[in-house]
């Protein structure tokens, strides 16, 4: 199910905090075109404004302003790095539309919100998709960026290259692979880096053993001897992803793999290898069912409150999309300088991502962020303001990418896709102005209005009087 159409946009959605900044108030359809000679009242409220008593709020402010050529501009400055819910109403009546703003400090308001995936799976590997129409699966759902990880290879993302090469796309190909070095319980992903760790033990398994048993001399003391060789396999696959420029992540600590009924991984140890330093990211949320999430979530708490400050992600570990309980619930949000692979990876390794868990299967279901106090606030203001409205405008590139993988659709429906979405993007950002109303369309809803007007009443929305519902 997708988002429910709004009558009205403000641009830029996201400002920069404690400046003056011009606010355009502009219809998404044209029926909703502004009146000229009427008076609106704009309420901008603070969502993190301090208040002294909640029945009688302080701190609303109150604009007034008439609309021009449909339009409403206003000129406001935003105080704080914060959300703030501006109401639009005529003069008199009760509000018609509820938009808001968040404002940014510099160092998060040049970067860019992206959501995607760290940890997915194709035919090439255990699952049931082909990998270049899995990468139009993740556009269509809005994804901007995802990384294929197969089980020990490394190779299948180049087939999605391959497939869209010269394409101009709103998705990026994470480089990446899921890493299980032999004799080694745990599964690793390794994503962003230049060449395959996998690779290595499969064409030189003799070459991996003698280097294990070096990493296993260098194994710190105070790792109890129950763990130690685990332990050495684990810091072999995270210094040759590293070696790889790629990042490291430690992921489902409470998956229950084949027919066992046990944890991959035993408490004590998922917690020592999360304190170790190996690891550049911890897959929070990811395909390990409810109770390891909850799991999951719980350790991570534990950590915390010792010291431990691990960056973290969420991955649907999706295998298949018939019955699929984790695509495309469980993601990240990371805020990097570009949609690109070194900048995500650079964006997690230094701690701006958000794992995200949602909570039902459309977008009026409520979505459990992670991550620090800052980044979850902007994170929630982007998921109901901005990632619903560009999943509405991806999901025809998603379609068409999957239709030009076997030859039904031609590249020039997928760039143009992509080029609207990256236009809404810069739209939202203040990148890039607002398309307002032209002369003829104005011309047309005022005759169109005269014409209602002579009308009898009815429910619909009438264009003159006090029942007039927008």
């Amino acid at each position: 199910m997708l988002p429910t159409p709004a009558n009205y946009s403000v641009y830029p959605s996201v400002v920069p905090a404690d400046t003056a900044v011009e606010l355009t108030i502009a219809p998404n359809e044209k029926s909703f075109l502004l009146f000229p000679d009427v008076t609106y009242v704009l309420t901008l409220i603070q969502v993190n404004g301090d208040e002294d008593w909640y029945h009688a709020p302080r701190n609303h402010t109150t604009l007034t302003a008439k609309a021009e050529d449909g339009i409403l501009r206003f000129t406001y400055t935003f105080s704080g790095e914060q959300e703030h819910v501006i109401l639009l109403a005529r003069e008199g009546e009760k509000p018609m539309a509820e938009l808001s703003v968040y404002s940014l400090y510099p160092d998060l308001l040049h970067l860019r919100p992206l959501r995607g995936d760290f940890h997915t799976h194709s035919y090439r590997s255990d699952a049931k998709r082909d990998p270049s129409a899995l990468a139009g699966h993740f556009r269509e759902q809005g994804y901007d960026f995802f990384a294929l990880t197969d089980h020990n290879r490394f190779y299948p993302g180049a087939e999605i290259d391959e497939t869209y090469a010269g394409l101009k796309m709103g998705l990026a190909r994470v480089t990446g692979e899921e890493v299980h070095a032999p004799e080694s319980i745990l599964h690793i992903i390794h994503v962003g880096g230049r060449s395959s760790v996998a690779g290595r033990y499969v064409a030189d398994p003799e070459a991996y053993a003698q280097e294990v048993a070096a990493c296993a001399e260098r194994v710190p003391a105070d790792v109890p001897t129950a763990y130690r060789d685990r332990y050495a396999r684990a810091m072999w696959t995270t210094e040759k992803i590293h070696a790889a420029g790629g990042l490291a992540i430690y992921p489902h600590p409470y998956w229950k793999p084949g027919k066992s009924r046990a944890f991959h991984a035993q408490d004590d140890f998922a917690r020592l290898m999360l304190k170790s330093g190996m690891f550049d990211a911890y897959e929070l949320v990811g395909g390990m069912g409810q109770e390891g999430i909850n799991r999951s979530i719980a350790l991570w708490g534990e950590l915390r409150a010792e010291g431990v400050n691990i960056p973290v992600v969420g991955s649907s570990d999706v295998h298949g999309l018939e019955k699929a309980e984790t695509f495309p619930y469980l993601y990240t949000i990371c805020f990097a300088e570009a949609n690109a692979n070194d900048a995500i990876i650079d964006a997690v390794r230094a701690g701006r991502s958000v794992a995200v868990e949602a909570t039902g299967i459309d977008y009026a279901c409520q979505n459990r962020c992670y991550g620090s106090l800052r980044l979850v606030g902007y994170a929630h203001f982007l998921l109901r303001r901005y990632f619903p409205q560009m999943q509405r405008i991806c999901q025809g590139e998603g379609v068409a990418m999957r239709a030009y993988a076997i030859g039904e659709a031609d590249r020039a429906l997928i760039e143009l896709q992509a080029e609207q979405a990256e236009n809404f993007y810069l739209r939202f950002f203040g990148k890039l102005a607002p398309v307002l109303p032209t002369t003829a369309m104005r011309e047309q809803v005022a005759r169109w209005r005269e014409i209602q007007k002579a009308g009898p009443s009815g429910k619909g929305s009438l264009v003159s009087g006090t029942n007039m519902q927008l």
